[in-house]
């Protein structure tokens, strides 16, 4: 007796449809919900390049953070103003080239790897960027000036001896995470780190004066 209920319990498929939709139900939540956090990642990175790209416009018609480049005209090495910043081959000349520059505002300080940081000129950038990525926080931005072969030795501004070499300017986010909305929760995932996001322009006047 016992043999034959056991055979008939092995040969028993009632419920394995229901078992199989519970299965396969469970992987479709899995790969719907995957689908959502892909997406939203891919939104919040777009949105966050395009903060990238208004950043660099908008500091390339600036006032520098860093006040090194209100000074530094080329003619410190001897260089004769009024020298193009190129040579005959499109190279930057010796007299135009000063370190690269990063600034940053890690945990609401701010500083610069040469000169003195500007917290006015940093904000203004940083507050056009989060328009478009309002969860941006100063620790995530760096804003670099590099030497360019654009401009001339002693090139002057609208202020007299000032923003003399033109640099090129680099706005980057960087840090930023991504949490989870919907695997988050379910699975336990952490968030993740982006990839480094940035966009560079040649400086413009760099002293500008209208509202942005």
């Amino acid at each position: 007796m016992c043999r034959l209920r056991r055979r008939k319990l092995i040969t028993d498929t009632s419920g394995a449809a229901a078992i199989e939709f519970a299965i396969i139900s469970l992987v479709l939540v899995l790969f719907t919900f995957a689908i959502l956090d892909v997406g939203f990642a891919l939104y919040w990175f777009n949105r966050a390049e395009k903060a990238t790209q208004l950043g660099v416009r908008v500091a390339v018609v600036s006032d520098p953070v860093t006040d090194f480049l209100t000074t530094f005209s080329g003619t410190q090495g001897g260089g004769t103003a009024g020298t193009s910043c190129s040579d005959a081959n499109g190279v930057i000349i010796p007299d135009c080239v000063h370190p690269d520059i990063t600034c940053t505002a890690a945990d609401g300080t701010g500083s610069c790897t040469t000169g003195v940081f500007s917290d006015a000129s940093f904000r203004k950038i940083f507050n056009e960027m989060r328009v478009l990525y309002p969860q941006l926080s100063s620790d995530n931005v760096e804003i670099e000036y590099r030497p360019s072969p654009v401009g001339f030795i002693g090139r002057t501004g609208a202020v007299a001896d000032t923003f003399n070499i033109v640099p090129q300017v680099t706005v980057r986010i960087v840090n930023l995470k991504y949490t989870y909305i919907a695997l988050g929760a379910l699975l336990g995932l952490q968030p993740f780190t982006l990839p480094v996001i940035s966009a560079s322009l040649i400086g413009e006047d760099l002293d500008h004066t209208t509202a942005l």
